[in-house]
This record gives C-alpha cells, sequence and structure tokens, in this order.
C-alpha cells in the first residue's frame, strides 16, 4: 500500500505518537518509505507529541522525546510537543471519566491539537496512526480501509495512514528488536502500560494494582474518593489500594 503515498503526494506527513506500542510500530512500519518520500518530493515530516497535563507520566514524555530525538538525527523527521493550557483534574472533577468517541479527554486534550496542527500545515495532510480495528468496536466502524480520507465537522481535511490494520501480533515483539524504541518497551515491562495518560476509563484494575506496585497511587485514590461521584470508578482505584499485586493473581488463579 506505500504506493499510495505517491499517490496522495502530501506536502505534511504527521505521526501520531504517543509514547505506546502501536504508534511506536506504526513509526517503524512506516518510516523508510516516509523518509524516501519526503527526501523524494521535499515533503515535511513531523512526529506529533501531545502530552495530558496533570495525566500524562513524565516517563512517558521522557521516552517518547528520546525516541522522537532519535529519529530527527537518523531520519529527519522533525518532534512536534503539544498541549492544551487545562488539567485534566479540572475536567475529572466537573465530568468524571466517560468512555466512547465523545469523551472530553479526547476532545478536550488530543482533538482540538489536532485540529490546531491540521490548520497550520500545508496540504495535503497525511497523519500516520497506530490505530486497528482490532482496537474497539467504535475503531471497527470507522477504518474502513488502510487509507482514509477525512473531513472534520471543524472544516479541516487530511488522509490518515492506519498502517496496523491487518496487523495482529505482539508490538512488544517487533519494537524489542530495535533499540532505539528501548525506552517505549521499559515502560510496559515496568507498568504495563505505555503511561501516557496514568489514569484512564478503559484501564483494567489488575493495570492499576500493577502500577501501583512499583509507584504508589494513594494520592490518585484519595483524589478520586473526594471529588468523584461514581462508585464503579472509587471501587476501581480503592481496589488498587488495597489489595498487592501477588494477592490479585492468587484470586485470579483460585
Amino acid at each position: 500500500m506505500a504506493h499510495k503515498l505517491y499517490e496522495i503526494r502530501p506536502r505534511s506527513i504527521v505521526y501520531l505518537f504517543s509514547g505506546g506500542k502501536d504508534s511506536s510500530l506504526a513509526l517503524l512500519k512506516t518510516r523508510d518509505v516516509v523518509r524516501k518520500y519526503a527526501e523524494e518530493h521535499k515533503a515535511k515530516v513531523y512526529i506529533l507529541y501531545v502530552l495530558i497535563p496533570g495525566n500524562t507520566h513524565p516517563l512517558n514524555t521522557y521516552a517518547s522525546a528520546t525516541v522522537m530525538y532519535w529519529h530527527r538525527k537518523h531520519y529527519g523527521f522533525e518532534p512536534m510537543f503539544r498541549c492544551v493550557d487545562r488539567v485534566f483534574q479540572e475536567f475529572m472533577a466537573k465530568y468524571g471519566l466517560q468512555k466512547g468517541p465523545g469523551r472530553w479527554c479526547f476532545i478536550m486534550f488530543k482533538d482540538r491539537v489536532f485540529r490546531d496542527v491540521e490548520r497550520r500545515l500545508p496540504r495535503p495532510q497525511l497523519h500516520i496512526d497506530g490505530m486497528s480495528p482490532r482496537d474497539s468496536k467504535h475503531r471497527r466502524e470507522i477504518i474502513t480501509s488502510e487509507f482514509q480520507y477525512i473531513e472534520t465537522k471543524d472544516g479541516t481535511q487530511f488522509w490518515a495512514w492506519h498502517p496496523l490494520i491487518n496487523f495482529d501480533g505482539d508490538p512488544l515483539d517487533e519494537l524489542r528488536k530495535h533499540p532505539e524504541f528501548r525506552p517505549i518497551v521499559k515502560l510496559y515491562e515496568h507498568f504495563g502500560d505505555s503511561m501516557n495518560c496514568v489514569v484512564c476509563p478503559y484501564k483494567t484494575t489488575s493495570k492499576y494494582i500493577k502500577h501501583n506496585e512499583v509507584e504508589p497511587l494513594d494520592i490518585i485514590s484519595d483524589y478520586v474518593n473526594t471529588v468523584m461521584r461514581s462508585k464503579h470508578f472509587r471501587k476501581v482505584f480503592n481496589k488498587m489500594r488495597t489489595i498487592n499485586l501477588t494477592n490479585f493473581m492468587e484470586k485470579v488463579a483460585e
């Protein structure tokens, strides 16, 4: 499908990079053909990292930046760091935690940044992401082909490339073969997660428990109990702080 790149002829290519295993694998799988195209057609290539103030773990930012600057040195891809001037906890206290495509955490902290970048860069634009139909029911509905033309309700347009659409292996197995992605792999080995978002409604209790084993989350649990009305999430975080990982795994095995 790489020939599609030459049909679209983008002037701007943007990797949507979260420091997670999927966006890292998307970068790995496409970087050579993207560099070749960019050199031939004088296109600009960016790696866009969106930080969520109050919820992105600093280690995720350091790991992501390490990978991004490696690719600037070896591929000429320009790092782009962005965030909004609001804090995650403000919205968490007001709205709780939500799931679905209309959730405030995505719209407020990431989608607004994406739209702003789209308005500023020359077109045609190509955005490369790590999304896959296997991620969720919603993504199975919206991802219809590897390359898609997108028109947003805010009036921006771009091509989206989903290079993982047919990938069904373990991204970490692939990333381990490439030392430049070692900081990302270490996050998963240490926390079981990328930590781009410390608090996420899609995380399982077992992930919170594993995180709590290596870095106590009592302060987050205290905050949840103080400001959130949801009994479900109070239960999730209280379980995280009272059951250690060993006892949890023993319960699972019973």
